[in-house]
Formats: C-alpha cells, sequence, structure tokens
C-alpha cells in the first residue's frame, strides 16, 4: 500500500487550489495512482514537474522507441517496479526486442542491438553504475543521437530516476493487471 493517501481538492491550501485543479482537470478531481499520486502533494511542483514531463515524452522529436528504451534502463537501474510495469510493454510496442527488453530486466547478458539502442544502454549503464559517462561512450551517443536529443536523452533519464526515487520512497502500488513480470530485485 502506498504510504500517502489519495489527496482531494479540500486536503491542498488554498493558494495551491488552482495548480491542483489543472494537474487534475482531465482525472476528475483527483490523482489516483502512479508518481502524479504522490507529487500532488506539493500541487505547485508537480504543476511544473509535469511540464517537462510531457515535453520529454510528447512532444520531443526524439525517437520513441529510444526513448522507452532510455526510460527503461533507468527503472532497471533503479529497481523501479512502477515505471518498469508501466515502461516495458510501451518499449515492446515501439519496436524494442523482447529479447532486450528481458536482457535488461533480468541484468542478462545483452543481445545483438542496433547501434542506436547500443549507445542508449551504454550510456544509461555507465551513468547509473559509475554516475559518469567515458569519452568513449559519449562519443558514441553523440553520434547517434545529436546534441540537441543527446541532452534530452540525458534529462529523460534524470527525469525517470526522479520518478522512480518518489515511487520507490512512497511504495506506490503496482497496478493490479499487468503484463509484465516484476524486476527480480
Amino acid at each position: 500500500m502506498a504510504r500517502l493517501p489519495m489527496v482531494a481538492r479540500d486536503m491542498v491550501p488554498e493558494q495551491f487550489r488552482d495548480a491542483f485543479d489543472q494537474l487534475t482537470a482531465d482525472s476528475g478531481g483527483m490523482i489516483t495512482t502512479g508518481p502524479g499520486s504522490i507529487t500532488i502533494n506539493s500541487p505547485e511542483m508537480a504543476l511544473r514537474r509535469a511540464q517537462l514531463t510531457a515535453y520529454l515524452r510528447f512532444e520531443s522529436t526524439f525517437s520513441k522507441r529510444i526513448q522507452e528504451l532510455a526510460i527503461i534502463s533507468t527503472a532497471r537501474a533503479m529497481d523501479c517496479q512502477y515505471v518498469w510495469n508501466a515502461h516495458a510493454p510501451a518499449a515492446r510496442r515501439e519496436g524494442v526486442s523482447d529479447a532486450l527488453v528481458d536482457a535488461i530486466r533480468d541484468n542478462g547478458p545483452l543481445p545483438s542491438m542496433a547501434p542506436d539502442e547500443a549507445a542508449v544502454v551504454a550510456f544509461c549503464r555507465e551513468f547509473y553504475t559509475n554516475h559518469i559517462v567515458t569519452q568513449e561512450t559519449f562519443d558514441a551517443a553523440l553520434e547517434q543521437f545529436g546534441t540537441q536529443h543527446l541532452v534530452e536523452l540525458t534529462t529523460l533519464m534524470g527525469g525517470y530516476a526522479q520518478i522512480a526515487f518518489i515511487l520507490n520512497a512512497f511504495e506506490a502500488d503496482l497496478p493490479e493487471e499487468r503484463t509484465e513480470p516484476v524486476l527480480p530485485i
């Protein structure tokens, strides 16, 4: 069970109700699952965070296949069951092979990958393992993605690490219906 109760509008201080209303406009006045159900406890912060996430996920011209690969690589590095469950199916739909998704989940040997996939996996793994990437790994990623998309990829990874911190710290519940096995942790 999540560590915080669901937030209703009357629980939010008056000065943050406009932000709360904007965030919950599409969901009928409450957010009941996922990181939003936690971050809504600070509506103004949640609103600002949501804008960057929306840009990176839905407005960037970056490849959705590579975005999802970066997200699941981050979920695995952060042992975040919720993000894994939400994005492993999306990665598969966007064209990441079952073998690669499964290898990332299981921390197993990686299958043969396209150069852009190899670049993002190496970039993610080095960053999350060493908290820095080598010049060789950086150059390979820069060659594959260009400056703008490498900046966006790095920001996406950081954003999903933040989401993983939130979800893991507050023990967000996994949906009952899911198609992916949980991460072996």
